[in-house]
């Protein structure tokens, strides 16, 4: 971490000023565009104000806090300045991208009053503003009550939550935040300029806050009773924080990461966030071993890291269970009632005996309060769960503040009302993106298929697995509605943490499209509340000069229908993808990085049978079938060219008959046969290579966007190749495998 300290300044002429004089001082981001000002007024009351661009976001709103050593809320007298330079980059092991930028000026001010010091810190960002009190000295200190406050334009409107102690309720729109306790983040607009107003680095050190509604949107913090915070000296308030620009901006912020405390942790080597499968809202028996059983396999068999056993889970046969998913390479997450681990002897006895069992996380839940001793529960709950390396995951909780950043094994917080709730709408999904899933980490438990109960599509909620990030991201539904899925190769691949994340398009009130980045492949979730439309999806994030495969899942025929489609892209392509009312679409984007050499010969062996693709008695007529039959190595009729035609596609030539692989009729029909034909330059001819995993291939035809296809996944010779709809099945999965050369 970089400080650059400017040193105290006297402040020239402001030194010389009476004590009752007017004075203001200021702090720009680093490009200049965000600016917080601070007032004393003639009575030494403090208050701030914010502009971007010139125009003000944040009107003249008061600060000051009332402590056991004095009330700092007016007769405060200024003392003197310093400046900093924040420049620091970290990473973490869940992320919303691969290195986080913590970049602002920062001013402190010293005031005084009857003798006693109270410091003002506050931070310009080229995306936002905080401030912060601290108090410096020895000692006890109790904290009554604050006077700060986000006073906003008139005019503006927004989303927020009525509060309620575990933020499980509606962010709803707001034509003003006159009346009303409204729990954090709370996102506002006036004109084009967006703010979302929330807090970090709470630690144990405070109560968590809300905003209280008053005239002229003037919007204070309470806290959530009358009860006080009760602190040492060197206190530092949590930080007051609004992040403005654009909705990109606040989509995309880490301000709430960067404002929190560092990493208390020297070895993350051991955290790793993943996928989960979770039973529970699936109708599982949590009390029945089997049903455990049968989902930690269907999680292994897609490649997710981990499954939760929820409450009822019995001592007696986890160790088992933990074994079991052992040899499935799938961790296993428990389920605690807070009430069980709120004394450290507690915690550690349950500890100690979880991580000897070889357990990976426990999901920590009913905790619904957010006073001063809850949030230090949090605190010590985090710490002590590292020691015994066990990752963790807050439900019934406060929303997140920065503790992922401070705790990083910390990888979810429910603070969100999910999908355990049953069925949501799409105007509450959509309003999460804007609002708490901004902010950090949220286990809203997508991918409900089964359970969406007609309020949105399939395809909306297989959009939603992109869009909502949780570090540890549970999938919500039964195994069967994944394996069976045409998206189920999708679901395998997706990951749950990110190198890089782009708001694309949105509106709170309508519709929002959101691109992440893992490694070299991208992802795309778009959704729409209400009345469907074409989503128009640029690609021009995509490198420049990379031709790539677009695999797209989108709204079908019905609400429970998803359409599977796949075209090749590049970063000037634009997807038009038509959405029903309350639907969506998932895309996942890979570079097309099939290696195909020019004068190579290849066998094509399909996964599931071994068995190769073949011309059927090796017939050198058109319209003869192709079928799949054992490699013969003394045959040419086993033996195929890959010739370029362009655009990501080949023509695939037989090199006994010297024709092409063709779809027959060049029919879009699912089940239609192929068979080789003279080439003609149709579309029917074309194949493209799309990457599966392992080594293995789809083969696309072009004119369809079928794949080749052994008919009822038949291992036998002299089964028929066709063209089917992509299930992720192994017969629709094929190996290139070079065996000579053309000379």
């Amino acid at each position: 971490m970089q400080f650059l300290r400017a040193g105290l300044l006297s402040i020239g002429l402001l030194a010389l000023l009476p004590a009752d004089a007017w004075a203001q001082w200021s702090v720009s981001s680093p490009n200049g565009s965000i600016s917080i000002s601070v007032n004393r007024s003639s009575a030494g009351a403090l208050s701030y104000s914010v502009t971007q661009g010139g125009a003000v976001v944040i009107e003249s709103s008061a600060l000051g806090i009332s402590t056991s050593i004095g009330d700092f809320s007016s007769g405060v007298s200024f003392v003197g300045r310093s400046d900093t330079v924040i420049n620091e980059r970290y990473s973490l092991p869940g992320r919303k991208k691969a290195s986080y930028v913590n970049n602002a000026n920062e001013a402190l001010l010293r005031f005084s009053k009857g003798g006693q010091e109270l410091q003002l810190v506050m931070r310009a960002y080229n995306d936002g503003i905080a401030y912060r009190y601290r108090v410096p000295g020895s000692g006890s200190l109790t904290i009554y009550g604050e006077s700060s406050a986000f006073n906003l334009p008139d005019a503006a409107t927004g989303h927020a939550q009525s509060y309620v102690s575990n933020y499980e309720g509606y962010y709803t729109a707001r034509s003003s935040f006159i009346t009303g306790n409204f729990g954090m983040p709370v996102l506002a607009t006036a004109g084009s300029r967006w703010m979302l107003l929330a807090e970090s680095d709470i630690g144990g050190s405070y109560h968590t806050a809300q905003l209280a509604g008053g005239s002229g949107n003037n919007l204070r913090f309470v806290w959530p009773t009358a009860a006080s915070v009760n602190a040492s000296r060197q206190f530092n308030s949590p930080w007051r924080l609004a992040v403005i620009g654009s909705l990109a901006n606040i989509v995309e912020s880490t301000l709430v990461e960067n404002l929190s405390a560092p990493s208390q942790l020297a070895d993350t080597s051991w955290i790793r966030p993943g996928r989960a499968a979770w039973s529970w809202r699936a109708g599982g028996n949590q009390s029945d071993y089997n049903t455990h059983v049968a989902f930690i396999d269907s999680a292994a068999s897609m490649g997710w890291e981990y499954y939760l056993v929820d409450d009822g889970w019995q001592e007696s046969w986890v160790p088992s269970l933990v074994s079991h998913a052992n040899t499935k390479n799938v961790g296993i997450w428990l389920w605690v009632n807070d009430e069980n681990v709120k004394t450290e002897a507690q915690m550690r006895t349950l500890f100690s005996r979880w991580s000897g069992w070889g357990v990976r996380g426990i999901k920590v839940d009913f905790f619904d309060d957010d006073h001063q001793a809850t949030m230090q529960l949090y605190e010590k709950l985090a710490q002590v769960a590292a020691e015994y390396r066990l990752l963790v995951n807050f439900h019934g909780c406060t929303k997140p503040n920065g503790l992922g950043r401070k705790w990083p094994h910390v990888l979810s917080q429910e603070g969100v009302f999910g999908a355990e709730q049953g069925e949501l709408s799409a105007s509450h999904n959509l309003s999460l993106i804007f609002t708490r899933n901004a902010i950090g980490p949220m286990d809203y438990t997508p991918g409900a298929y089964s359970n969406s109960g007609g309020q949105t599509t399939w395809a909306h909620q297989t959009a939603l697995l992109v869009l909502f990030s949780s570090y540890v991201q549970h999938y919500s539904d039964h195994g069967a509605m994944y394996h069976n899925s045409i998206a189920r190769e999708f679901l395998r691949a997706l990951p749950s943490t990110w190198d890089d994340t782009r708001l694309l398009e949105g509106n709170p009130s309508q519709y929002a499209t959101l691109a992440r980045r893992r490694g070299d492949d991208w992802y795309v979730g778009t959704i729409v509340s209400g009345t469907g439309r074409t989503a128009a999806i640029p690609l021009s994030f995509l490198t420049t000069g990379t031709s790539y495969t677009a695999h797209i899942y989108t709204d079908g025929t019905s609400d429970n229908d998803i359409a599977y489609q796949v075209q090749s892209v590049t970063s000037n392509s634009v997807l038009n993808l038509p959405l029903r009312a309350n639907g969506g679409a998932a895309i996942r984007i890979t570079a097309q990085n099939v290696p195909v050499v020019p004068s190579a010969i290849y066998k094509i062996i399909n996964r599931q049978s071994g068995k190769a693709l073949v011309i059927q008695n090796a017939s050198r007529s058109d319209t003869a079938e192709a079928i799949q039959w054992d490699y013969l190595d003394s045959t040419t009729n086993d033996e195929w060219r890959l010739v370029d035609v362009g655009g990501g596609y080949y023509n695939l030539v037989n090199r006994n008959s010297g024709r092409t692989l063709d779809v027959s009729g060049a029919s879009t029909t699912a089940g239609a046969h192929l068979i080789q034909y003279t080439s003609r330059g149709s579309a029917n001819q074309e194949w493209q290579l799309v990457d599966v995993d392992g080594g293995y291939v789809q083969l696309v035809s072009r004119s369809s966007g079928m794949v080749a296809d052994v008919e009822d996944g038949a291992t036998t010779n002299g089964a028929n190749v066709i063209q089917w709809p992509w299930n992720g099945g192994a017969n629709q999965q094929w190996q290139l495998v070079q065996v000579g050369s053309i000379p």
